[in-house]
């Protein structure tokens, strides 16, 4: 691989005479699989070179990060007492960028030992229960060990054993986080987590019978939290300011049409494949995320003409199957996060108004354009991948005065 990536002899041979030579080129050769330009490998490739000489490396072993810091450090001092050196001062930096993802590629990155949290085989136990036993989405497990172990963190402080904890405990640790900025419904999301815990913990004699019994939560009143989100005029005023051919702008583009006119919720649009889409039949599969099974949908020409453009103009050639990647190399999909981002600095850079302003908020108004238009909670529930009729119930609870006007929108009428 080397041959045809450096074109001076002089080049090659040092590469040849380093050691490690077949593992810098396996790591080398996968970058390349990724989508990364000869001129970063070219990089990268001359960097790994003064990695294996610093940390005198003649096989691969384990490496500390603690080992590269200080290698990193020899080679700046070097750098800078080199008169031929044009630029030095990323030379840390990137040396440590590069011996830490060719060590992780090779699983021979040693990762500092995280301080081992008082309770955490009481947390580890419970939180197999929860999976294994109870059957519990990875969501749900994470979100109760999350905040199960912020706790048990606190309690650990205090005391020794969970044998002492009492309910003016939880009572202490639920205000205390309600007063450091968790609202209602995350300190009732805790004090649920607390609840299943500690009534597991009853059953493991870890502590005192009636501790699970006497958690209370915060009362939360039904549709506080509601996302508001965008009006119809406004989500195609948020769509019509979209505009450019460049890559960003077309994958943004796809991806608030997905959003806006099927209402679907992040995870779905970023677990999307390129083999979920039939062409011919002018249909799509989404998984969807709460256990709604996969589901047809109807490609709506101005969502496929979107997608279409994405594909032939900005999507990168690469080895990942999702719709939506990354704009750069390596190339990967792309994460829910992201997909956030994207959607709620459009949603500001258009100057709307509304209290949400993630993909969420687009889903809100898919299904109030639809409750608009006068489709039932069926199948409105159908659209948006709901099981029960209860979740689409909220949207209703909004727009009661707006449902006595029926406005003729289709699905996909937003431009």
């Amino acid at each position: 691989m080397l041959e045809t990536l450096l074109e001076r002899t002089f080049f090659l041979n040092r590469h040849q005479k380093a050691f490690l030579l077949k593992e810098r080129e396996v790591f080398l050769r996968h970058l390349q699989q990724q989508g990364t330009s000869c001129a970063a490998l070219r990089n990268l490739s001359g960097e790994l070179i003064h990695v294996v000489r610093l940390l005198r490396l003649e096989k691969l072993r384990d490496v500390s990060q603690e080992e590269i810091q200080q290698a990193a450090q020899r080679w700046a001092r070097q750098q800078r007492s080199n008169p031929r050196a044009h630029s030095y001062g990323n030379s840390a930096s990137f040396f440590i960028y590069a011996a830490k993802k060719w060590l992780r590629f090779h699983d021979c990155l040693e990762m500092p030992r995280a301080l081992q949290m008082k309770f955490a085989d009481q947390l580890g136990d419970f939180t197999r229960y929860m999976t294994e036993e109870q059957g519990l989405s990875p969501h749900s497990v994470r979100s109760h060990s999350w905040k199960t172990s912020k706790f048990l963190a606190w309690f650990g402080e205090r005391h020794r054993s969970l044998v002492r904890v009492c309910v003016e405990d939880v009572d202490e640790f639920l205000a205390m986080k309600g007063a450091a900025g968790w609202n209602r419904k995350s300190v009732s999301v805790a004090a649920q987590a607390l609840r299943a815990f500690f009534r597991y913990a009853e059953t493991r004699c870890w502590c005192a019978t009636g501790v699970a019994k006497g958690i209370q939560a915060p009362k939360i009143y039904q549709y506080e939290d509601l996302p508001e989100g965008p009006t119809e005029k406004e989500v195609r005023q948020l769509l019509q300011s979209v505009k450019g051919s460049g890559h960003a702008a077309l994958r943004t583009r796809a991806i608030l049409m997905l959003f806006s006119v099927y209402g679907l919720r992040s995870g779905e649009v970023s677990r999307l494949q390129l083999t979920d889409f039939d062409w011919r039949q002018e249909v799509f599969v989404v998984n969807h995320s709460k256990g709604g099974g996969c589901q047809r949908y109807p490609l709506q020409r101005e969502v496929g003409d979107a997608i279409l453009h994405y594909l032939k103009e900005a999507r990168p050639r690469c080895a990942c199957r999702h719709l939506f990647v990354t704009l750069h190399p390596p190339y990967r999909s792309v994460g829910t996060s992201t997909l956030w981002l994207v959607t709620s600095s459009r949603i500001k850079a258009a100057g709307l108004r509304c209290r949400h302003k993630g993909p969420h908020s687009l889903r809100h108004a898919c299904a109030t354009r639809l409750l608009l238009q006068g489709a039932s909670f069926k199948e409105i529930g159908d659209v948006l991948g709901h099981r029960g009729l209860e979740s689409v119930g909220i949207y209703a609870k909004v727009d009661l005065k707006a449902l006595r006007v029926v406005a003729n929108i289709n699905l996909g009428g937003l431009l």
